[in-house]
């Protein structure tokens, strides 16, 4: 007689489609059986979603379910949301059966496989009344409909491939996160790695696959604590990777303390599971989550008024915050019983598994991008300071070789001078000559830093080649020792005379200085052909003198003196002078060395053109 009890209800207005009415009662005790609440009259009209908060009552729902049509022959199915309720108990007095199910129990295979709690029963030709019971430590949040079985199952599938979609993003946004990660190992992309792993972990969880994938080997109320922890770590672990994401913009050091200390606290929660408290562990949690929330709300405003520079302006992400923060918040308030249960409720993870990923996977890449940018002109910058380190480097050894040269050659001339003036024995000839040496040198660092400074430029005017020659020989140090022969005669060209005057004449001081006393030295000029010009050649002879052959891969370095060569005076500057002075006048200069001998070589174009 029991079961038959409630099988006729009386005449009410029917609420379509197969629902007639719906009610609910809380069980303070937790020990009420079918009977005791089938005799209650303390029922309370149940609106389509309904939460009550965390708790250890037991909630008593009745469904006063309508006659079916006697053409029915397909089950109907009483489908029980969301996902993460621990034991769901139904009673079908007029079927007679005691059906179960829940988060904390392996899936039943004899009913309708899905990610939400179905309970398949025959269709009446009658009225009846049917009852579930609801107990869980988790939230005490409730969705029911009862729809024919097609119907059932084409919901189900739908609500499959959505969540199961959304699971995927999620999955994808986590593995990007973790390869940017491995590849930059920046702490912010690595906290988001690990967050998106962790919402991907819960919503695996909370949307019910977890019970149909590993449900079946887990004993009974495993998986409702690994869920619950999942959801604790994943409350840390996001304020974390906000706290780290927020502290470029340089909030008060206080507020960050403050959000790491709210995640450390979180993180432990999962320690009241070992004292019996899940409820009060889950209460707590969603709580944390609307205080996070607005903590990290409150860290942005008070970071606003400095106006960091940052890829992300500061405004956007605290749009966003506010948007993703209500979002996220909303569920929490529905389970807590503060605002009234809305759909929102299972679709609110939403925001925290594609939302969240979708948004921050494109805000994180343009700060990768820009950090990527702010790198390579760092190491473009550093580049530049080390080049302009380098050169000043170079200058301050180039300036200090200038000064040892000048203090030497211009030491020698003078104490050679000081040497005949002790002896009373100083000609004017010996002096002029020292004056010669010295004005020599001046010259030379004049015109080397001139060249450098690339203020010479060739000025082309007809030369008489012949002529020129003549003329360097005459006045170089030993002109009684230099021996001209010209191939050609009546050799014109146009070039830069004085620049012309400065390249024989250092060249023929070199060999006067430099070569054997003893020997001539030969100077040939004749008319050559280079490539498709015409041009000139001088080849300077001279054989080593005591300072021996120079090196042929430095001869032409700035103040390059051979060993030997150093204990004679000499600037070091004179054949790199020669080099680039040819090179304004489009001409060049080659070193050989020939049985003992020195041979310099230079050519010039008959017709010289300005660059």
């Amino acid at each position: 007689m029991l079961l038959l009890t409630g099988c006729q209800a009386p005449d009410v207005e029917q609420k379509p489609p197969l629902i007639q009415s719906q009610a609910w009662r809380m069980d303070a005790s937790g020990q009420a059986s079918l009977q005791d609440v089938q005799n209650t009259t303390d029922w309370v009209p149940l609106p389509e979603w309904k939460s009550w908060g965390f708790g250890r009552e037991t909630v008593w729902v009745r469904l006063v379910l309508n006659a079916a049509p006697q053409e029915t022959r397909t089950p109907w199915v009483v489908r029980v949301r969301p996902a993460f309720l621990d034991y769901v108990t139904l009673y079908d007095p007029c079927a007679g059966l005691v059906l179960r199910t829940g988060d904390a129990l392996p899936p039943d295979h004899d009913g309708l496989a899905s990610i939400n709690f179905t309970f398949q029963i025959p269709p009446l030709p009658y009225e009846r009344t049917v009852y579930l019971q609801l107990r869980t430590t988790s939230a005490r949040t409730l969705h029911v409909e009862v729809l024919p079985y097609g119907q059932a199952q084409q919901l189900n599938r739908l609500q499959e491939w959505l969540m199961g979609f959304a699971m995927v993003c999620s999955i994808i946004f986590a593995l990007w996160a973790c390869a940017q990660w491995w590849v930059t190992r920046e702490t912010v992309i690595g906290a988001f790695a690990l967050k998106q792993l962790f919402a991907a972990a819960w919503a695996f969880f909370i949307w019910g696959f977890a019970r149909v994938v590993i449900g079946p080997w887990l004993s009974e109320g495993v998986l409702t604590t690994m869920a619950s922890t999942v959801f604790i770590v994943l409350i840390g672990v996001t304020l974390w990777f906000f706290s780290k994401l927020i502290q470029g913009y340089r909030p008060p050091e206080f507020a960050l303390t403050a959000i790491h200390g709210l995640a450390c606290v979180a993180v432990m929660l999962p320690f009241l599971q070992w004292l019996d408290q899940t409820h009060l562990m889950l209460a707590l949690a969603n709580k944390m989550v609307v205080l996070g929330f607005g903590l990290l709300i409150f860290v942005l405003l008070t970071a606003y008024p400095q106006r960091v520079k940052q890829a992300i302006p500061i405004q956007v992400l605290l749009i966003y915050m506010v948007v993703y923060g209500t979002l996220n918040s909303l569920p929490s308030l529905i389970h807590l019983g503060w605002i009234e249960a809305k759909p929102i409720v299972l679709f609110g993870s939403l925001a925290h598994t594609v939302l969240d990923g979708l948004v921050m996977f494109v805000m994180l890449q343009i700060r990768a991008n820009a950090l990527r940018k702010e790198q390579m002109q760092t190491a473009l910058d550093l580049q530049s300071s080390q080049q302009l380190a380098g050169a000043e480097k170079r200058q301050r050894e180039e300036q200090s070789q200038l000064f040892a040269m000048l203090a030497h050659e211009m030491k020698t001339p003078l104490a050679t001078l000081r040497m005949w003036m002790e002896a009373g024995q100083l000609k004017p000839e010996t002096m002029e000559r020292a004056i010669a040496d010295m004005n020599q040198v001046i010259e030379r660092c004049v015109h080397t830093g001139q060249l450098a400074d690339q203020g010479l430029q060739a000025l082309p005017q007809a030369v008489d080649a012949e002529l020129l020659t003549r003329n360097c020989i005459s006045s170089c140090r030993s002109p009684e020792r230099v021996e001209l022969k010209v191939a050609d005669r009546g050799g014109s060209l146009h070039t830069d005379a004085q620049m012309m005057s400065i390249v024989l004449g250092n060249l023929l001081d070199n060999a006067c200085k430099y070569g054997a006393l003893d020997k001539p030295i030969q100077v040939t000029l004749q008319s050559a052909q280079q490539g498709e010009r015409s041009g000139w050649r001088w080849q300077i002879e001279s054989h080593a003198g005591s300072a021996g052959l120079p090196d042929a891969q430095r001869l032409f370095e700035k103040y390059y003196r051979s060993p030997q060569a150093r204990r004679l005076s000499g600037s070091g500057l004179g054949l790199f002078l020669v080099n680039g002075l040819l090179d304004l006048m489009q001409g060049n200069i080659q070193y050989r060395a020939e049985s003992n001998r020195a041979v310099f070589s230079i050519w010039l174009p008959e017709n010289f053109s300005l660059r």
